[in-house]
């Protein structure tokens, strides 16, 4: 199971994959302390850090709203959601196509082919994806830090 959880006070996101668990802290550029606070408060980039390696940037997850695209960074590799007026969000990765399809109640189930392969619950200041395959939790981790992103970034705009 994978949870991600928005700490708002903290200003940071904290994801719990199996046993480890991943520090994502907001990038904002700037130089003044208080206007760098308040710039990570609107942040739609967010940078990962593993408990394994605290000091070692993991990946990049960033939200694009006027396109509605979350886009996965982990080293080199890029993966990149699409979406679609009234159908699901697709991704690619490894060669194979998968589909994000959700509900207004929060729940989403991920497919690939129209094979479930995991389901899931986009909260207030929490998303959570359970049975998710074991190659797939890295970046269903990612994934589901972009959707809290997506949430985050829209509650404050509403």
């Amino acid at each position: 199971m994978i949870q991600a959880t928005a700490r708002v006070l903290q200003n940071v996101v904290e994801i719990k994959l199996s046993q480890e668990t991943w520090l994502c802290r907001p990038v904002a550029n700037a130089q003044s302390a208080i206007v760098r606070r308040i710039a990570e408060l609107f942040s739609t980039v967010y940078v990962t850090y593993r408990s394994t390696a605290p000091d070692e940037v993991h990946s990049t997850v960033s939200y694009h709203p006027k396109r509605d695209e979350i886009i996965i960074q982990i080293g080199e590799q890029k993966w990149r959601t699409h979406s679609s007026s009234f159908g699901p969000m697709t991704f690619e990765y490894g060669g194979l196509n998968y589909a994000v399809h959700e509900k207004l109640t929060g729940r989403f189930t991920i497919l690939r082919e129209d094979k479930v392969l995991a389901t899931g619950e986009l909260g207030f200041r929490t998303c959570t994806v359970k049975d998710a395959p074991a190659e797939l939790e890295g970046l269903l981790a990612n994934l589901a830090l972009g959707y809290l992103i997506r949430n985050l970034f829209w509650e404050m705009f509403r």
